[in-house]
């Protein structure tokens, strides 16, 4: 099971901010997992940030370019959390 289903499985039971998994993660309290292993899971959280705003964006019809921006805010936060709890991205 890789970082983003072992995520999804436990943000399913309980919801739990971002920096407490990685922090779990970082413990290992779900196995242990490489540097690629947690940037592609950082890479799935992106994609589906990207998704889910151009979805929802255009359902509501916000302009492209401030979709852009809200993707690009959310995605430096995430990058700051990931930051933070690994010291590297």
């Amino acid at each position: 099971m890789n970082l983003y289903e072992i995520y999804i499985e436990v943000f399913s039971e309980e919801v739990i901010p971002l920096n407490e998994f990685l922090l779990r993660v970082k413990e290992g309290k779900y196995g242990v997992f490489d540097m690629e292993e947690i940037r592609n899971f950082r890479y799935a959280l992106e994609n589906n940030i990207q998704e889910g705003a151009f979805t929802k964006g255009e359902e509501m019809g916000v302009p492209e370019d401030e979709i852009e921006k809200i993707i690009e805010e959310n995605i430096d936060e995430l990058r700051k959390t990931f930051l933070e709890v690994f010291g590297w991205l």
